[in-house]
């Protein structure tokens, strides 16, 4: 059968045997309402607490904006609350970038669409893009070592608005409201402090202590983002609109950003996590455009699958990799930390301690490849970097990955080989071998408790 997967801008053709695969991708659900219509239910009917046009009246608000780097549908999400906005007092947006690069044009564009909606609805407001090297205010130490160091615009408000996206997050468990306060708004020491605590075994997606799932609560990363926005907020409401989907949303909920984020985790877990026997062969799409526009973007669809991947096994990576900084990173320090780790050693067994070692940010997405690359036989990549480039960092270049598809059939026409749609999105599990799974991808009751398998939760879901 011809299977189409995201690629770039673009999207790759492969032909593959209908009885030798298994294709995972986020579940489809049916489309009954628009995103306008989705977001004004939420806002409408908090699940809890006050209305947000209650809770902002006469207050000064800080609005957290994620930046451009998150999909969403941005312009929706601020349409939708600068009309409830406007008996604050005051309402200082604030473009949440962590060590994002803050004047890319993607948060240019998001600070122009907050300008044009605020004016139309005549908002007391200001407008800032965070920059994580500018000069930053202590809170607090968290229990584990970090000094916490945040903008100071976020000090003159009284309470906090955050607009969210859900999905699977390789290390801090779940992307949230809470990532808005740290990395999101803190400083370059801040967020490497507590992004180091990612080399840590259980700094993993599906893990939060908001988890409905007692035994998933424990996240390092986590945890200390929480301890964080705790100090940041001391004791100010924070209330949040959070979403799940990119330019077409499944859900949406508003209310106080304990309960929404744990009533959105639900919602992830059921629609892009699977339980999946382990496969000798993977072929892993991150999702096309934005989500493989450099190796650094693309190695989060790596990281989620890598639980169905066998020792010794192989992997075919499609990411285009035509994005800024050569395709590699979004910025010169992200490349130096990342891409140029993965070319420490010659033999990619050393790397994973050897990238340990010291430790910068942007290390632990190069550490956690490294582990990766030392387990299995081959990562081909399909990119538009050139050769030289990909062998350096122990990955095999490919120009043909047909080929590779077609080797894998000759050597194992019994052998299962997986399919990867919108990696980034995505959350894979390895089969527990001591109880009985659906050999199908998918999910039920018995793998997420508390989670009906029809979606029946909380919130406003398509």
């Amino acid at each position: 059968m011809k299977v189409k997967l995201p690629y770039g801008k673009e999207s790759l053709m492969l032909d593959l045997p209908d009885e030798q695969i298994q294709i995972i991708e986020p579940k489809k659900l049916e489309e009954i309402s628009a995103n306008v219509e989705i977001l004004e239910n939420a806002l409408e009917k908090p699940l809890a607490g006050s209305k947000l046009e209650d809770m902002v009246r006469n207050k000064k608000v800080c609005a957290l904006v994620e930046d451009s780097t998150r999909g969403q549908p941005h312009w929706h999400q601020i349409e939708a609350s600068a009309k409830r906005l406007r008996e604050a007092k005051h309402i200082q947006y604030i473009i949440t970038t962590g060590s994002h690069d803050p004047e890319v044009k993607g948060n240019l564009e998001i600070a122009r669409t907050i300008e044009e909606i605020a004016k139309r609805y005549r908002l007391n407001h200001t407008v800032l893009i965070h920059d994580c090297e500018r000069p930053t205010v202590k809170v607090g130490t968290t229990s584990r070592g970090t000094k916490v160091e945040v903008d100071p615009e976020l000090l003159k408000v009284e309470v906090f608005f955050v607009t969210s996206n859900m999905k699977n997050h390789y290390f801090a468990g779940y992307c949230n409201a809470i990532k808005n306060f740290l990395p999101g708004c803190c400083s370059f020491e801040t967020i490497e402090t507590n992004h180091r605590l990612a080399l840590e075994m259980e700094a993993s997606f599906g893990r939060h202590p908001w988890h409905y799932d007692p035994e998933r609560r424990s996240n390092p990363v986590a945890e200390d983002m929480q301890e964080a926005m705790d100090l940041i907020s001391h004791g100010r409401k924070v209330y949040t609109l959070a979403t799940i989907g990119s330019k077409r949303l499944i859900w949406a909920a508003a209310g106080d950003v304990e309960t929404i984020t744990r009533e959105g985790i639900k919602v992830v877990d059921q629609t892009t996590s699977f339980y999946l026997k382990p496969s000798k062969y993977s072929i892993v799409s991150p999702g096309g455009y934005p989500n493989d526009e450099t190796l650094y973007t693309a190695q989060r669809g790596l990281d989620l699958v890598n639980s169905a991947i066998l020792d010794k096994g192989e992997i075919l990576w499609l990411a285009a990799c035509d994005g800024g900084h050569q395709g590699l990173a979004p910025s010169e320090k992200a490349k130096r930390f990342f891409y140029d780790s993965l070319t420490l050693t010659k033999s990619k067994s050393e790397l994973a301690p050897e990238i340990k070692k010291n430790y910068r940010l942007f290390k632990q997405k190069a550490y956690k490849m490294a582990r990766i690359m030392g387990r299995v036989n081959r990562i081909w990549l399909y990119s538009k970097l050139d050769e030289r480039t990909v062998q350096a960092a122990h990955l095999n270049p490919t120009k043909n990955p047909q080929k590779i598809i077609d080797r894998w059939i000759r050597a194992d026409p019994r052998e299962t080989i997986l399919v990867f749609k919108d990696a980034n999105k995505l959350a894979i599990y390895s089969a527990h071998p001591t109880k009985e799974r659906k050999k199908e991808a998918g999910v039920s009751k018995s793998l997420f408790p508390g989670v009906a398998a029809d979606l029946q939760t909380d919130g406003n879901l398509l």
